[in-house]
């Protein structure tokens, strides 16, 4: 039996998730696409949808409906939710089925998404009063309820923290989610004879999602030594990583396969003056260690410098997609030699 789910996803890396869906789960259908999420069907257990590492969250989806914007449409917000089978959530919670509904709100509303969430919460009382209610700390149950203009979506959330975060690790200032460094891997077609390199690499995030993969060899290495501690700390490996200058890599000419990385870009510098001048060594010397036919797989809010930089050294330069981020729009970047 196919159960429908969706999946969300940082806004822009939505066909990443599709791609990456695509190999690891076939079966799985693809329903509807829309910002930072992608609604799908399978009939895999949840085990099966795990391996998609683009994704932050995965959740039940459990329907689609219309709700007013005003405070007067909230017992019928609560009506609907109490008409839902949600009989299917107690292999997810257990016999403590204690339940929090979690709103987001976007429009014009005259309530809040707090009243939102209260609605909700009070319609799945009416249907289960055994359930208990729980509270943002205690709580094995996690509706969510996302409300955009006079649409609402529930849906059930079946991940918590550790899957988008990987469990416990350490991260150095304007270090990446792992869900955007492996999407970053993701786009350099991991290859099992790739040697693969991060000349950027902080806290090693991209290196660890890249580890995941076959390969042939991966380096990393930063100027800070403490992202080098902290790198080694998390990839549990002393000779991965070491302290470097990317414009300046101890690598030979024609050595790599594919450099991916997580170019300063935006509030991560303090001087955009002299970025112009590190992007031109950074790319110069990827230029110089890609081998023939090589990538370079780079994010970063700089296009513009990183396309300066490419052209002066023959690399061909493209936007592959562009991304949310805090406030920012960096873009994804491939340069081929």
């Amino acid at each position: 039996m196919h159960h429908p789910y969706l999946a969300t996803v940082l806004p822009g890396l939505e066909n990443v998730l599709i791609d990456e869906m695509k190999v690891k789960i076939p079966e799985a259908r693809v329903q509807l696409t829309e910002r930072g999420k992608v609604y799908f069907k399978s009939c895999l257990p949840l085990a099966s949808h795990l391996q998609l590492r683009t994704a932050d969250h995965l959740y039940r989806f459990i329907d689609r409906f219309s709700v007013g914007p005003h405070k007067r449409h909230l017992p019928k917000l609560e009506k609907q939710i109490s008409e839902y089978d949600l009989s299917f959530a107690e292999s997810v919670g257990g016999p403590d089925r204690s339940y929090v509904v979690h709103a987001s709100r976007r429009g014009k509303h005259t309530y809040s998404r707090f009243e939102a969430a209260e609605a909700a919460m009070r319609g799945i009382a009416r249907r289960y009063p055994g359930w208990i209610r729980g509270n943002a700390d205690h709580h094995t149950l996690a509706f969510r309820l996302d409300l955009q203009g006079e649409d609402a979506v529930f849906s059930l959330r079946l991940t918590d923290a550790s899957f988008r975060f990987r469990g416990r690790r350490s991260f150095t200032p304007a270090a990446l989610r792992p869900t955007i460094a492996h999407a970053l891997v993701w786009c350099s077609s991991p290859q099992e004879t790739d040697t693969f390199v991060d000349p950027c690499c902080g806290s090693g995030t991209i290196l660890q999602e890249r580890m995941v993969y076959p390969f042939s060899e991966i380096r990393g290495g930063d100027l800070s030594e403490k992202a080098i501690q902290s790198a080694r700390a998390n990839l549990k490996d002393d000779h991965v990583v070491q302290r470097w200058n990317a414009g300046q890599l101890p690598l030979d000419s024609g050595y790599v396969d594919q450099f991916v990385s997580n170019l300063p870009f935006g509030r991560q510098i303090g001087n955009r003056a002299d970025l112009g001048d590190r992007y031109r060594e950074w790319v110069r010397e990827m230029s110089r260690v890609l081998k023939p036919g090589g990538n370079a797989i780079l994010l970063t809010e700089e296009g513009d410098l990183l396309s300066r930089a490419a052209d002066q050294c023959s690399l061909h330069c493209r936007e592959r997609m562009r991304l949310r981020l805090k406030g920012l729009r960096p873009a994804i970047y491939q340069l081929q030699k």
